[in-house]
């Protein structure tokens, strides 16, 4: 196994058709594309992609053209829930069943790599702000608990703590104080990495070193008083995680417009 390891991340693209700008403001189809074709001129390439959540804007429909972008990447990548998303219609377009659990959450655990990926579906149908279940957290305990010893990063959609962000603190994970106390048992946990918030931020909480992803399509003021008359940033990001052979992580946020 090659002890260097490359993972990008996309976040919060809110795919919606051509035609169609987000907020009357933002082509995200154009910025989807952009970010792709970004992804795919990368040198060195990244092992694998990670997608994570928001991956369309509350339609179904847009699903089959976002996929459809997607598959232009040329290594594997692996899509998350986000509150946008409609989980009975993603998950028929998942083709490994096996990043769908039993209870019909889209958690997942990558272990083949020098470093395990544990992805989180924190959404809750027809709700904005998420939370993790109950039978999520089993889910995790379970997964956490077959390697007591490898390096893992959490990716999840919902940030588990407040920001400073009148718009996002009231609508994170609900319960994501629980979480994190659960967590901080765990001293393999490297990264929890969380998007939703399209701006960057990090936090260490009890020894726990919590940071965003940037949008892949829009960015909003992290000061931001309400979401009347909002002007967003179009910027665009992706995240770059680097795994060396010697133990290394190493983290970076790209501006790609």
């Amino acid at each position: 196994m090659n002890n260097n390891f490359f993972i990008c991340q996309l976040s919060d693209i809110h795919f919606t058709d051509d035609f169609d700008k987000l907020f009357n403001q933002i082509n995200t189809a154009e910025q989807f594309k952009k970010a792709v074709n970004f992804c795919n001129n990368l040198n060195p390439q990244p092992d694998l992609y990670i997608i994570s959540g928001d991956l369309i804007h509350d339609k179904p429909q847009y699903y089959e053209n976002f996929i459809n972008i997607t598959n232009l990447l040329q290594k594997p990548y692996y899509l998350m829930m986000g509150n946008h998303d409609v989980r009975d219609q993603l998950r028929k377009f998942i083709s490994d069943k096996s990043l769908i659990d039993s209870n019909g959450y889209i958690n997942f655990s990558l272990n083949n790599h020098p470093i395990r990926i544990i992805c989180l579906d924190t959404a809750v149908e027809n709700m904005v702000e998420g939370e993790i279940s109950i039978e999520t957290m089993k889910w995790l305990k379970d997964e956490l608990s077959k390697d007591l010893n490898k390096t893992t990063i959490i990716f999840m959609h919902h940030p588990p703590i407040n920001i400073g962000s009148q718009l996002f603190d009231d609508i994170k994970c609900k319960n994501g104080n629980e979480f994190l106390q659960f967590t901080k048992e765990y001293q393999n946990i490297s990264k929890i990495v969380f998007g939703h918030v399209h701006c960057k931020f990090s936090k260490n909480v009890e020894n726990q070193e919590l940071l965003s992803c940037p949008s892949s399509s829009f960015q909003i003021p992290i000061d931001a008083k309400s979401p009347e008359n909002l002007l967003m940033d179009n910027s665009s990001y992706i995240q770059l995680f680097k795994w060396d052979k010697d133990l290394n992580l190493d983290i970076h946020t790209i501006n790609i417009n």
